[in-house]
């Protein structure tokens, strides 16, 4: 019982020392919409509510297709599909989102951990994500016509999976002073981490819809978002302790822009 109010404990701090960020960041969000609002690229309505003709949106992220044009390293990818139903000048909105490494690499990182005079060892580190989750929230219109702004928020729930290895491979100097690895050689010693998480969390976003024609528009949102981590279970591999213990975390991103492609129905 004690571990149990220990860890909801820390949960309630951790949110209120990292909430304060995403409050910032809405009150400034919301004042570059206001301002955007007013631009001539968006038709003012009236004050009476309005309902669209087709109130359904049905929406894919589409950002992924993108994620190969930027080189080999690790890139986030996020998979969404949305649904949301309009309400006059909000959208009610629900979607599943899947997160992952975009380009993975054979390894990340590596460091020297021994050397001799005909050989080198090397420890190469690993790292892989899988997170899944539901996202339920809504978002306000501003400005109409062929073109808007909307500035909306989701309560977050989900599960992740993190994976991380590492492994030490000896590189052999050859006759013109290369150091190259042993094909027939198999790494000396391998540890893994990987470590299982339930994902609540908040997410606020910043989007601009342009529509194509009276059925499909485009969507392109940034979507900021505040994670609690609460660690659920590990498998441990580590003889060299480069793994801390499992604990639960906050995570604050900002690095998410998603391509949406609607159909409206």
């Amino acid at each position: 019982m004690h571990n149990w109010y220990k860890n909801i404990n820390s949960y309630f701090i951790d949110m209120i020392k990292s909430f304060k960020y995403s409050i910032i960041l809405m009150i400034y969000l919301f004042s570059i919409g206001v301002v955007s609002a007013q631009d001539s690229l968006f038709v003012e309505e009236s004050d009476s509510i309005f309902f669209e003709e087709r109130r359904n949106y049905l929406g894919v992220n589409v950002s992924p297709l993108f994620a190969s044009a930027f080189g080999k390293e690790n890139k986030n990818s996020k998979i969404s599909l949305i649904y949301k139903r309009n309400k006059g000048f909000k959208n009610l909105r629900i979607s599943a989102n899947y997160l992952t490494l975009a380009n993975r690499t054979s390894y990340y990182s590596f460091r020297t951990i021994g050397s001799s005079d005909s050989s080198i060892t090397n420890r190469y580190y690993e790292s892989d994500y899988k997170t899944g989750d539901i996202r339920i929230g809504f978002e306000e219109i501003k400005g109409g016509g062929a073109a808007r702004f909307h500035i909306g928020a989701d309560v977050i729930l989900g599960y992740g999976q993190f994976y991380s290895e590492y492994r030490h491979n000896e590189l052999i100097i050859d006759s013109t002073g290369v150091y190259k690895f042993q094909d027939d050689v198999e790494p000396s010693y391998t540890g893994s981490h990987s470590s299982d998480y339930f994902i609540t969390g908040l997410d606020v976003s910043f989007g601009f819809d342009w529509f194509l024609d009276d059925v499909f528009m485009v969507t392109l949102q940034l979507t900021p978002q505040f994670n609690y981590y609460l660690a659920i279970s590990e498998k441990l591999s580590d003889q060299f302790t480069q793994y801390r213990p499992i604990q639960n975390f906050v995570d604050f991103d900002l690095g998410y822009v998603d391509i949406m492609l609607i159909y409206k129905f």
